[in-house]
């Protein structure tokens, strides 16, 4: 009873200002009938002024009615942050666990006899744009080795907007939870620097509205998603992000520097003789045939994934989606098996 209470306590906290201006519209529009009913002018004008009249009320009110479905309905996951709807997403979707990740709480002593695997990563690993953390590759992972007979824990480290350099910090963060394999997860834009991020000021840049677009957005999750929906600036900002990134490969003082992030992490992460597996997940906009990795990569260049753009979180999450982690969970998967053998054999 008081959860009903709070939601709708909620709702008319930030529904007041649609509500209010609901009651004063039917108040307008009864007087408005009345005033035509009563001026002396021909049926016909009076049909046209009330039929008028009816449309700016019902238009009114359709509106509300789609404000109320984006606002407290509808969520879409958007990978710049930029839509309204976005926070719902998050709200519903998204947990943190007792150290802070997207997960279950993660216990500090490993029993005796399980093999602990952790998942560093950006945003991928964590799972933007996937709504039930069971199909992203890390759980679905767990699942497979479970189901095969191993006794393995799969901690999930991925940190939302996080490069190289943050994923140095983030393990050596969590390295006391003594995990004997590490699945480290990279991606294009992990060349990225903390300081001076290339791709930092195209966003803020891309958000940029003129003020009544702005203003109008703020009040209206509706507004603010038509706005996003048929907006070319979404798109370019993505493409402004994909350029920014490849120029850093081409900078060989930053592919300098990036490589010396992915020694030092490579070094953390084997420090007592830990075990690691890398899964490179391609861009899904520079795939196709003829993509470069293509034919070095462990996915066949003729599955699916690298052909198909339809494998997006959604039309503004361009995170690959389940059907992409479940190919990758297998993959990994695969690939692990020879590392949880050896490490049970000297058991």
């Amino acid at each position: 009873m008081s959860f009903n209470l709070q939601k709708i306590s909620y709702f008319f906290s930030q529904f007041k200002f649609y509500l209010t201006l609901d009651f004063i519209a039917l108040i307008l529009l009864i007087v408005a009938i009345y005033k035509i009913y009563k001026n002396r002018i021909s049926a016909k004008k009076k049909n046209i002024l009330i039929a008028i009249v009816f449309s700016l009320f019902f238009a009114l009110i359709t509106f509300s009615l789609g404000e109320a479905y984006f606002r407290f309905i509808y969520d879409e996951p958007d990978g710049l942050g930029f839509l309204q709807v976005s926070k719902n997403w998050q709200t519903k979707h998204v947990v943190f666990n007792n150290f802070f990740f997207r997960d279950r709480n993660f216990e500090a002593n490993k029993k005796e006899g399980t093999i602990r695997i952790g998942v560093l990563g950006d945003s991928i690993t964590y799972g933007a744009g996937i709504e039930n953390v069971d199909d992203r590759f890390s759980n679905i992972l767990q699942n497979m080795l479970t189901n095969s007979g191993y006794n393995v824990e799969v901690y999930n480290l991925g940190k939302s907007g996080h490069d190289t350099e943050g994923e140095i910090k983030v393990y050596n963060d969590i390295k006391h939870l003594n995990f004997d394999i590490l699945v480290w997860e990279y991606f294009l834009n992990d060349i990225e620097p903390i300081e001076q991020n290339k791709g930092t000021p195209i966003i803020d840049e891309s958000k940029k509205r003129t003020r009544y677009i702005e203003f109008l957005s703020k009040q209206s999750y509706y507004f603010d998603f038509l706005y996003w929906r048929f907006s070319t600036k979404y798109q370019k900002t993505l493409k402004a992000l994909r350029t920014a990134d490849l120029n850093l490969y081409k900078d060989p003082k930053e592919l300098e520097r990036h490589e010396k992030d992915i020694a030092t992490l490579a070094n953390s992460i084997r420090e007592g003789n830990k075990k690691v597996l890398t899964v490179i997940f391609p861009s899904m906009f520079l795939l196709g045939p003829n993509y470069p990795v293509s034919k070095k990569a462990a996915i066949s260049p003729k599955d699916p994934v690298l052909t198909a753009f339809e494998h997006l979180a959604s039309r503004f999450d361009q995170h690959p989606n389940e059907f992409v982690h479940n190919l990758a969970a297998r993959k990994i998967f695969e690939k692990i098996l020879p590392y949880l053998d050896d490490i049970e054999s000297k058991r």
